[in-house]
């Protein structure tokens, strides 16, 4: 399963910044892992970008790190 993030503006919409990023599966990008609904015309960035200083949906956040597998032998305990 591939994702990608999409971006949630505050009042103002895109000219007033993004207020948020979320989570979304590449089947459904209308729809964030939270469940909102997202705007068509919401910015979309890979899924690579998570974790990387945006500022991310905490409950999408929690739900990506759970489908989202990770590689045998990345973390130092494994």
């Amino acid at each position: 399963m591939t994702h990608k993030l999409r971006a949630e503006y505050g009042p103002q919409g895109a000219a007033g910044g993004v207020k948020s990023w979320h989570v979304v599966r590449d089947e459904d990008l209308s729809t964030a892992l939270c469940g909102r609904t997202m705007p068509d015309d919401a910015e979309t960035r890979p899924e690579q970008e998570w974790g990387t200083g945006l500022r991310c949906c905490q409950q999408c956040g929690s739900l990506y790190m759970h489908e989202t597998p990770h590689l045998q032998g990345s973390h130092p305990y494994s």
